[in-house]
């Protein structure tokens, strides 16, 4: 199990509060995404923390099998090595070339597509446009590279019992390796992961000295915007 720093699960535990926040499409947020994509450089390697309810990701059950978990639980995820800013269709055909395989990639049709400001950075829901969410890329064969998950339950760290009690609560997922990329030749060891973490889930951002905190200027920029209107 990851364990994290005592800060680090105040920091986490503390935002609970702010896991059903919804950002809306107003200067406050476009703040925060010029802030990331002014602060931080494109490509290099960072560290990304989020956070968000794990009730989605749990199985509820019923009746005398109700999940004794359910609102209790948050998943804490750390992107080790990850970068920003990348584009993904260009990056895959860049990796099929470096294998020797002339592939141009033919992506499935998705469901995001870049922001109006910083798409380079950042995509947003085609269906809404009310949601923003931030490009993570990494390679498979990157050193350092990794992903860590820690549970935040009734406000501190989960023990091992617990973790293990809640982990068969959690849904099964497939581990698959991206269809696209098995078409253009790309195998496992050299596969692109691509993730889009919401913009309000994320807790923390940091490249070197550089550190971004979204999910406390977003909530700062929330009771500033109550206050003004209480006046």
């Amino acid at each position: 199990m990851q364990r994290l720093s005592e800060t680090s699960v105040l920091l986490a535990s503390e935002t609970t509060l702010f896991i059903n926040f919804q950002i809306q499409p107003n200067m406050e947020r476009n703040e925060i995404m010029a802030l990331i994509a002014t602060e931080f450089v494109k490509g290099a390697a960072s560290t990304i923390v989020v956070n968000k309810s794990a009730d989605s990701a749990m199985n509820k059950g019923r009746g005398a099998n109700t999940n004794p978990f359910l609102g209790r639980v948050l998943i804490v995820k750390t992107y080790c090595g990850y970068v920003m800013g990348t584009d993904y269709q260009n990056s895959i055909e860049a990796t099929a070339e470096r294998m020797g395989n002339d592939a141009e990639a033919h992506l499935k049709k998705v469901w995001h597509k870049p922001t109006a400001q910083f798409g380079e950075w950042f995509s947003t829901d085609k269906a809404t446009e009310s949601k923003v969410y931030l490009k993570l890329q990494r390679n498979a064969k990157q050193v350092g590279c990794k992903t860590t998950t820690t549970y935040i339950v009734d406000g501190h760290e989960a023990t091992a019992a617990e973790e293990a009690a809640i982990t068969l609560w959690l849904k099964k997922k497939n581990n698959t390796q991206s269809s696209t990329q098995v078409e253009m030749g790309i195998d496992k060891e050299h596969e692109q992961t691509f993730i889009l973490p919401q913009l309000d889930t994320i807790v923390c951002i940091k490249q070197g000295a550089r550190e971004v905190y979204p999910q406390r200027e977003l909530a700062d920029a929330e009771a500033m915007a109550y206050a003004v209107a209480a006046v």
